[in-house]
């Protein structure tokens, strides 16, 4: 398999399990059920396809700008009443997320 093949495997079978566990910790912390696609989602995908990228090409300063990136656009937002315990779960999650694909894409590469 192709080592792009193998990374859009990895990403999209990943994504599919992100988007269960997404709607168990919506449910949690919002209280809703939804079987929807939103911006958030979106930016999510956005985001964790980012992070995978960035592992794979081994770029830890662009891991760095993600992070300053990600905190700079929470400060001050007073418009978006998200708590801050959803916020910090869902960077978690995703996180993890990401390093599984990594871990993946260690094991399958050769």
């Amino acid at each position: 398999m192709s080592k792009i093949a193998l990374f859009l495997s990895i990403f999209l079978i990943g994504e599919i399990v992100a988007y269960l566990v997404f709607l168990l910790v919506k449910k949690r912390f919002e209280n809703k059920w939804q079987w929807r696609i939103d911006l958030q989602m979106i930016k999510g995908w956005l985001e964790r396809f980012f992070l995978f990228l960035c592992l794979v090409y081994n770029l830890p300063h662009a891991l760095i700008a993600f992070g300053a990136i990600k905190i700079g656009t929470r400060v001050n937002d007073k418009d978006n009443k998200v708590s801050n315990d959803y916020f910090f779960v869902g960077n978690m999650v995703s996180l993890l997320l990401v390093i599984f694909y990594y871990a993946s894409w260690l094991l399958w590469k050769n």
